[in-house]
């Protein structure tokens, strides 16, 4: 089990509310929000780490049926980034205010925002007095920049607002160069961003409508259908902790699946991956003898239900043969009128079928009674039981020495089936002893081989058309942005590939850049 990895199922942990010094209240230090479409990164311009990061997700779960009549009627709370314990649980009621990484649906921003500012403790009455640091999707349309300088502006009564690309921010910050091509892997698009002698070249700026969340997804469902059993188990969090920790790109892809062929290569590269195990506890806590106890007790329960119900029906059916015998007396007294509209309401057809349902009454009856009576004394109920006497003269031996000796032969080998069924029961037993237990068994059958499934989603980005993507892969997409410029230019940027964004830390970038 040492090439075996376990899932970690990192849990979130609440944000707290930090506190706002009076450095921070009186001296106008700015605020800096890394506005990602998967994680938000909030901290102060002084501080070399941010103060909070969390999913940028609100969940606003459905109202309590139970409770919507009430009155005042809940509303049951809306849960924003570190507040979601359980993402798997409200999955299907996430909400976000990106389409793909621009920001539009900005009633969701504002509850974002809200959860920021009350985390970072600002408590001034009706604004935030800290100029605003807010990354921004590259180009993005001025229209949902001028909704959220309102947002801030309005809602907010921030002093000033400053929009940035956060891959140029890295870009800088890094001390790249001021020449360089920029490869932002971002969770839901790819930029490629040429930048020349400090300048940011826009219009031969190319993005590619595929990121992190279809690579995830993608290897969410691959997962789902090899291992359709454990359907409920690959769920997307872990998804993306497996991806996050062992996916990685492969040099030649076409390559890389002819080795995968190989048993050998196989065996060696494989990564197999322990899903989360909960052993099922059936003990009820009770000994054998009060176990037994209730078992006697559920028995005379339903014996008593049983005759109950024999006896109810015993009513029934007497009940109903007297109305059958009032109806017979009336074909007897000559009433021939009454009895034809009489059996009309009895689902009887003549006179035949009249005594017919009579005496299958009469036996049905008799037959109820003497289950009563036998349920009331079992001891008289008992058959005889097999002369015992009989069984045992059938093994007395015969007095014929040829027939004992046959017979002799015969007992032999009696013995000897029994004794080997006696033993082949010892050595199971034996075995089972040895064997893991059933949850180890349980375990072990938990098990996820991931093989090449890591290679092919991390390849998505190379080649969308596995996705169904007709756009060109990250490849012919920087060597479609190189045709642009000239061969000196060519040369800086391809000196100078800087990567950045979630799917960055796949291993093999460099490699596969320089191939």
């Amino acid at each position: 089990m040492d090439s075996v990895l376990v899932l970690k199922d990192y849990k979130t942990v609440p944000d707290i509310v930090h506190e706002y010094s009076p450095t921070l209240k009186y001296g106008n230090i700015p605020l800096v929000i890394d506005n990602g479409s998967y994680q938000c990164r909030v901290g102060w311009s002084i501080s070399d780490e941010p103060l909070l990061i969390f999913k940028n997700v609100i969940a606003r779960p459905r109202k309590d049926r139970c409770k919507k009549d009430a009155e005042p009627p809940v509303t049951p709370p809306i849960q924003i980034g570190n507040d979601i314990l359980n993402i798997e649980a409200v999955r299907f009621q996430l909400k976000t205010q990106f389409d793909k990484n621009v920001v539009t649906h900005f009633e969701v921003q504002e509850q974002v925002c809200d959860y920021i500012f009350s985390h970072l403790g600002i408590d001034n009455e009706g604004s935030v007095p800290h100029p605003v640091v807010m990354t921004e999707a590259f180009v993005t349309p001025n229209y949902s920049r001028q909704l959220m300088s309102e947002l801030l502006f309005e809602g907010y009564g921030v002093p000033a607002v400053s929009y940035g690309i956060d891959s140029l921010f890295s870009f800088y910050r890094n001390d790249i160069g001021d020449s360089g091509l920029i490869v932002n892997c971002g969770y839901h698009t790819i930029h490629i961003i040429p930048v020349i002698r400090g300048n940011v070249i826009a219009e031969h700026a190319r993005r590619i409508n595929l990121g992190g969340s279809e690579i995830i997804c993608y290897l969410h469902k691959l997962l789902q259908l090899k291992y359709p059993v454990h359907v409920n188990a690959i769920t997307m969090t872990r998804i993306e902790e497996i991806l996050h920790e062992h996916c990685s790109i492969a040099l030649d892809y076409q390559e890389e699946i002819r080795k995968w062929v190989n048993p050998d290569y196989y065996e060696a590269n494989v990564i197999r991956v322990q899903l989360p195990f909960v052993q099922n506890t059936t003990s009820s806590g009770l000994t054998a003898e009060q176990q037994k106890e209730r078992k006697k007790e559920m028995a005379r329960r339903l014996l008593e239900i049983n005759a109950r119900k024999r006896e109810e029906r015993l009513v029934e059916d007497e009940e109903q043969l007297n109305q059958l015998l009032t109806l017979q007396d009336l074909i007897e007294d000559g009433n021939t009128h009454e009895f034809n509209e009489a059996i009309k309401s009895f689902d009887i057809k003549s006179y035949a079928d009249l005594q017919r349902q009579i005496s299958n009454l009469h036996i049905r009856i008799e037959k109820n009674k003497q289950r009563i009576a036998a349920a009331g004394n079992p001891e008289e109920s008992v058959e005889s039981r097999p002369n015992v006497n009989n069984s045992r003269s059938a093994l007395q031996p015969p007095t014929d020495p040829a027939e004992f000796q046959t017979w002799l032969e015969e007992t032999r080998a009696k013995y000897r089936e029994i004794s080997g069924r006696r033993e082949a029961r010892r050595a199971r037993r034996a075995a089972m002893v040895k064997r893991r237990t059933a949850a180890a068994a349980e375990r072990m059958r938990r098990l996820l081989e991931l093989e090449e499934a890591l290679r092919e989603a991390a390849e998505l980005m190379f080649q969308p058309s596995m996705l169904g993507n007709m756009e060109a892969g990250l490849a012919e997409t920087m060597e479609y942005v190189f045709k642009h410029f000239s061969p000196e230019d060519q040369l800086l940027l391809a000196n100078n590939v800087f990567v950045t964004g979630g799917c960055s830390r796949f291993p093999d970038w460099n490699e596969s850049c320089w191939r």
